[in-house]
Order: C-alpha cells, then sequence, then structure tokens
C-alpha cells in the first residue's frame, strides 16, 4: 500500500469515530454532575431534621421533648412511694426547711441557707437501720461491689489511699479514725506538694462537718452512707448506675460499716484464731 493510500485511510478511520473528538467535553461534564450528586448528598450528622434531646417540640404537650408517661405508670427500676429500700430519710429529713433563714450574706456559708431535701444538718434526718437483715451473702456481695467501684479511690480498706487519689485526684476521707487523734484529714496538695487539710482530724464527715457538725464516718447513720452513693458528693460522682438495685447499695454500706469494724475491734473480742494469729505478727515485728 503507497503512502497516499495510507493516509486516506487512516483519515477515513478518524472521521467514522467522532466520540474520540468530543471525549474532553464528556469527562468534563460528568465530572460537574458527579460534583453536583455529590453536593446534594453532604448532609452533616448534626444537621439532620430529627428531633434533638430535651428540645423544645410542639408534638407534645406543654412543648416537652418527649411523649409524657400516661398517669400511674411506674418504671419497672422506679421505687414506690415509702419503699424502705429506697427511703434513706427519716420523716425529719423529709420536712421543709422554712424555720431557717437565709442571711443575705454574698459569701457562701451553708449555714446561711435554707437545706435542700438531704442536707446533712442533723443526724437525725436520715435512717439508721437497714432496711433488711444482713447475711454473709449480702456482705460478700457488697464486699465484691465494692471492690469493683469503690476501692479504686476509697482503697481496699478505706483509707482513702486508692489508686486513683495517688495519682494526684482529690483524695475521698478515711472511713478511720485515729486512735490517738494525730492525724489529720486532706484531701488534695498544695502547690508546694504539702497535704491541703480541711480542718478535720482523720476519719470524720465532710458533709455534716460542712453544718457545723463534726461526727466520724464511723457514727454516721447508714442513711447518710447510702446518700452519697447514690447522689455523690464532692469530688465524688453518683454511684446509682452502678449500682442500680437500692439493694446493693445497701449491701456496699454494710461491708462499709464491716470495714470500719475490722480496724477498731478491741483485741479481748478477737476469736482466738485471730487473736493468736495478731499476738504472732506482733512477735515477728519485734
Amino acid at each position: 500500500m503507497t503512502l497516499p493510500e495510507r493516509k486516506t485511510r487512516n483519515a477515513k478511520r478518524k472521521k467514522g469515530r467522532p466520540g474520540l473528538r468530543r471525549a474532553p467535553a464528556f469527562v468534563f461534564a460528568l465530572c460537574v454532575l458527579t460534583l453536583a450528586l455529590l453536593t446534594g448528598c453532604q448532609q452533616r450528622m448534626a444537621e439532620q431534621p430529627s428531633p434533638r434531646p430535651f428540645e423544645v417540640s410542639t408534638m407534645f404537650p406543654h412543648n416537652q421533648s418527649a411523649r409524657p408517661l400516661e398517669p400511674g405508670v411506674v418504671h419497672r427500676n422506679q421505687a414506690v412511694e415509702g419503699d424502705p429500700l429506697a427511703t434513706w430519710l427519716t420523716p425529719e429529713g423529709r420536712k421543709g426547711r422554712s424555720d431557717v433563714k437565709w442571711s443575705g450574706d454574698a459569701s457562701f456559708d451553708p449555714k446561711s441557707v435554707v437545706p435542700p431535701l438531704g442536707a446533712p444538718d442533723k443526724l437525725e434526718n436520715f435512717v439508721a437501720e437497714f432496711p433488711f437483715a444482713m447475711t454473709a451473702t449480702d456482705l460478700e456481695r457488697g464486699q465484691f461491689l465494692f471492690n469493683s467501684d469503690c476501692a479504686l479511690c476509697h482503697g481496699a480498706a478505706g483509707y482513702g489511699n486508692g489508686k486513683i487519689p495517688e495519682r494526684g485526684f482529690l483524695r475521698p476521707p478515711s472511713y478511720h479514725t485515729d486512735p490517738a487523734g494525730k492525724a489529720m484529714d486532706w484531701s488534695t496538695m498544695k502547690d508546694d506538694g504539702t497535704p491541703a487539710y480541711t480542718g478535720l482530724p482523720a476519719g470524720y464527715s465532710r458533709g455534716f462537718f460542712r453544718y457545723g457538725i463534726k461526727v466520724p464516718l464511723k457514727e454516721v447513720p447508714v442513711g447518710y452512707i447510702f446518700q452519697v452513693i447514690t447522689w455523690g458528693y464532692g469530688g465524688m460522682g453518683s454511684h446509682e448506675v452502678q449500682t442500680a438495685d437500692p439493694a446493693d447499695r445497701w449491701r456496699v454500706v454494710a461491708y462499709v460499716r464491716t470495714l470500719q469494724l475490722s480496724q477498731a475491734v478491741p483485741e479481748g473480742e478477737l476469736p482466738a484464731e485471730a487473736r493468736a494469729e495478731l499476738n504472732q505478727q506482733a512477735g515477728g515485728k519485734k
């Protein structure tokens, strides 16, 4: 085939494939269409047209964010009013505090305002008895829950020396008083690394102290310990979720009482085996 014939053939082939000449325009149009589709589908999750939690809504009465429960409905975990398992305040503790007047002082003073319901301004506000008899099984359950949820801060024996305070977080109070009365309660460290003392002897309640009452934790009513587990106090958050069953919270309270007793039993009241072991340990330290 001669050279002119080849040129004629190639020209015919190109003329028979016009799509190749329009390919750049087609690709450009395809890119524009793809970008338009992506732009239309790009909706942020935070801006989806759906109801938000606790958002004012016109769908329900009084602009509530969710459908209200029907009258008389009781949640499966809701304690019935007056149930001893979920009642840690006495009738005195559930009374209003209208007899206490606010002093109007600009600086906050717990004793200058009307104490809220459940305030530890009186020992009589809290129940002093457990709502059911504690068995060895209950104490074992309380020990398990204490070791899993409480010992990280309070320490295995309740001296407030758990692993969390060791790493710089607030130190909880000790459950135990110092027999010599010399140890002082402290919650954190100063900038120079020395303890910041609270003005209380070790083992005393910080909650009651805010209302001018000095009482060792081993003498506070069991209802107060139950309240602190349920509501939290100071640097301690609520542990109601961790111990959703109120009976479990009472079991933890019972185990705390067991820890306090274990660190203050007179030697003469110990069983013979325990006294022998104690004397053996004392002899080994000499």
